[in-house]
């Protein structure tokens, strides 16, 4: 089932009503782990429930092995669960055994009576617990859309404007599922299929009959009975074959519909901030979070960032005329709009830094290279900064030059390539201790679920498992390693949820990196500050290993798609990329600057490929693998998107990731050993021996 945003209002009253309890906890929110967005909107959501008097638990988890175990052993007395960015891509009635009987109940007061959308499919059961699906991530899994009393899921009009197709095949193929009960089983069918000759011969003779034929007439007496039956049993074959041909077609349709790739439409944080308004619970503090929920998108899908962001805009402005002119005060917050840089981290950095270690500027101007950093001190020169003031932190930076940067950026950045630098940008201040964009809250908040932050000393905030030789092919040890990488996982979340906190500490901050700072557990503001400072050393690690690996050329170009493995003694930092975060980071750094070049070199002219990035954990011997869709660059003008649209009939404007079909399927067929257990399921884990039959099966296969 699945509601859309006019009924949010009366799904979260549901919520309210069945949930509301003064000695157990009925409620259960299942969070993604390393997901951003999804750590926002359950904030979001955690601070609503706290004003309702709701009690609920919050669990973080980091797979769906992990979200099975944890659901598998909740109580009978949980009668509502919300999954937040995840869910929506599995059939989760199946994925957790359940038997939708076993939850139907007569007892009104446990019962939903939402308007859900399950028309026309099969009757909508009452029953004592629902599973809510807020989650991002598509295709839709039809059947809990259609056909699940149990699942319920935050559609913003997706489905009715995109999935009519989709679900005029689905609700046929239950149809005759239904149909087909009592009647002739498959070997039965089976067994026709032997009598093919009849069947011709029957379809001979019924081809030359029109339909008055096939009615009952006066004179049908003087036929004998044989006729009779025959004419009924080519009728009946007829009727059989008909409905075979529909359902392949359905089957063709709903096959088509999965196999196309996997992408993100929108944020759970958008859902959420909508479900906010409809029940009158909209205020800074949550538009806030929505803003950094959807900021967490910008990298990978900027077209879902460039659809929600003028909603948020108008928000902004609405609820800042209706609060009026804040009065500015030592703990004061404000959220405004302003100019902003499409630059890594510059309010906390210096201003070369910012230029250098920025992804897009990268790209553009092919920094990895000796040509391209001259490239940038001309481009400083141009501005008339000088090295010495660029490389000045921007704190202590002339104020006179940073007022004149919007005129400078806009006058001289457009001559590289670079006119998109300059934009709005959602800035929160805190009090008198200082300011944030929702994109640095962002590179702060990754950094601190990719880091270990009780580790922080030296090894760039992770912590190091070692391991023996002998444990290297034992399963357990494999697990075990499993577990504890998993386990650091969820201590990062909570270090993440304490830095939304809105807050700021007491104690003075000298040195947010330092480990006396550390040992201090700092929250809120003081915390996003000390995960700014581990983003700029992830940051060095990624350009570090990005620049060696395109300088060696170690990126190989296969037919369908690009490969890069990373392995044991050509990276120093491979033990950081274990984290799929991290490894992500890597893939898309990668992949903008090589479609920088082929646009450079071809003008658009050859068809974008996709990347695929192998990272060796030695711990556990296995490879951690991610499948990134190809992109477009940051940047492109519309005319030259549709030019490439029409040289390659297969591409989209959304840039659709095969690879979770595709490293499904060659698992399947492969007999490698693959851990698929990520809520993005183009991540998957490997066995150091399988990769490399793993991969030539992917590229034979055809599939990408």
């Amino acid at each position: 089932m699945y509601v859309l945003p006019a009924e949010y209002s009366r799904a979260f009253n549901e919520i309210k009503r069945t949930s509301l309890s003064h000695s157990t906890c009925k409620l259960i929110l299942f969070v993604s782990c390393l997901n951003i967005d999804a750590l926002c909107s359950a904030k979001i959501l955690s601070i609503i429930l706290k004003k309702e008097l709701i009690q609920y638990q919050l669990v973080p988890v980091v797979g769906y092995s992990d979200l099975k175990k944890h659901y598998s052993s909740l109580d009978s007395e949980v009668t509502n669960v919300i999954m937040i960015g995840c869910g929506a891509m599995l059939d989760m009635e199946s994925f957790f055994e359940l038997d939708e009987d076993a939850y139907v109940t007569d007892d009104s007061t446990l019962y939903s009576n939402i308007k859900l959308r399950q028309d026309g499919i099969r009757d909508s059961k009452q029953v004592w617990r629902h599973v809510y699906i807020i989650d991002g991530h598509r295709p839709w899994n039809l059947d809990n859309l259609f056909g699940s009393s149990v699942f319920v899921c935050f559609d913003d009009g997706y489905v009715d404007a995109n999935l009519k197709k989709e679900r005029e095949a689905y609700e046929k193929l239950v149809s005759f599922d239904m149909q087909s009960d009592g009647e002739e089983t498959d070997e039965d069918e089976d067994a026709e299929e032997d009598e093919e000759d009849d069947v011709n011969q029957d379809e001979d003779e019924e081809q030359e009959w029109n339909a008055e034929d096939l009615e009952i007439r006066p004179d049908d007496d003087a036929d004998t009975v044989e006729e009779k039956e025959r004419r009924q049993r080519v009728i009946t074959k007829k009727i059989k074959k008909q409905r075979r041909k529909e359902i392949s077609e359905c089957e063709d349709v709903i096959e088509s519909y999965y196999n196309q790739g996997t992408t993100i439409v929108t944020s759970t944080t958008a859902i959420i901030y909508a479900l906010l308004s409809s029940i009158g619970e909209t205020n800074i503090d949550n538009l806030w979070l929505a803003i950094i929920g959807t900021s967490s998108l910008d990298d990978h899908y900027p077209e879902v960032y460039d659809k929600i962001q003028p909603l948020f805009k108008d928000e902004v402005h609405r609820l800042s005329s209706s609060n009026g002119e804040p009065e500015k005060t030592a703990d004061s917050s404000t959220l405004t709009i302003d100019v902003d840089y499409h630059l890594f981290l510059l309010r906390h950095w210096t201003l070369y830094d910012s230029f250098f270690y920025s992804s897009h500027v990268n790209s553009k101007l092919n920094l990895w290279t000796e040509s391209g950093r001259k490239k940038l001190h001309k481009l400083f020169a141009k501005m008339g900064v000088s090295l010495a003031i660029a490389q000045q932190k921007w704190l202590y930076m002339d104020i006179t030059v940073k007022k004149q940067l919007p005129v400078i950026f806009s006058k001289y950045l457009p001559l590289y390539g670079l006119e998109s630098i300059v934009r709005e940008g959602f800035i929160r201040t805190f009090g008198y201790t200082g300011q944030l964009s929702g994109i640095e809250c962002v590179e702060s908040l990754s950094a601190l679920l990719e880091c270990d932050r009780q580790a922080l000393t030296g090894d760039y905030g992770f912590r190091r498992e070692e391991s023996t030789e002998n444990d290297s092919d034992d399963e357990d040890a494999i697990n075990k390693r499993i577990q504890q990488r998993e386990k650091v996982w969820v201590n990062n979340f909570w270090s993440s949820w304490d830095a939304l906190n809105n807050t700021v500490s007491t104690w003075k901050r000298t040195n947010p990196s330092s480990v006396t700072t550390a040992l201090k557990k700092p929250k809120g503001f003081d915390l996003l500050l000390q995960g700014l400072e581990h983003a700029k050393q992830l940051q060095k690690i990624i350009f570090r290993t990005g620049m060696s690996l395109l300088e060696r050329k170690l990126i190989k170009n296969l037919h369908l798609y690009r490969l890069c493995v990373l392995n044991d003694g050509t990276i120093p930092d491979l033990k950081v990329f274990s984290s799929p975060l991290i490894l992500n980071k890597l893939g898309t750094w990668l992949l903008e600057n090589i479609t920088e070049i082929e646009f450079l070199n071809y003008a658009g002219s050859q068809s974008l490929k996709p990347l695929v990035v192998a990272s060796l954990d030695v711990a556990s011997d296995t490879y951690l693998v991610i499948g990134l869709a190809p992109k477009y660059p940051r940047g492109i003008d519309n005319s030259t998107k549709a030019k490439i649209l029409q040289q390659n009939e297969n591409s989209t404007v959304t840039r659709l990731n095969i690879f979770s079909v595709a490293f499904q399927q060659i698992a399947k067929i492969s007999g490698a050993k693959v851990r698929i257990d990520s809520f993005d399921s183009s991540v998957i884990e490997i066995r150091r021996d399988d990769l490399s039959p793993f991969l030539e099966k992917l590229t034979l296969s055809g599939l990408v």
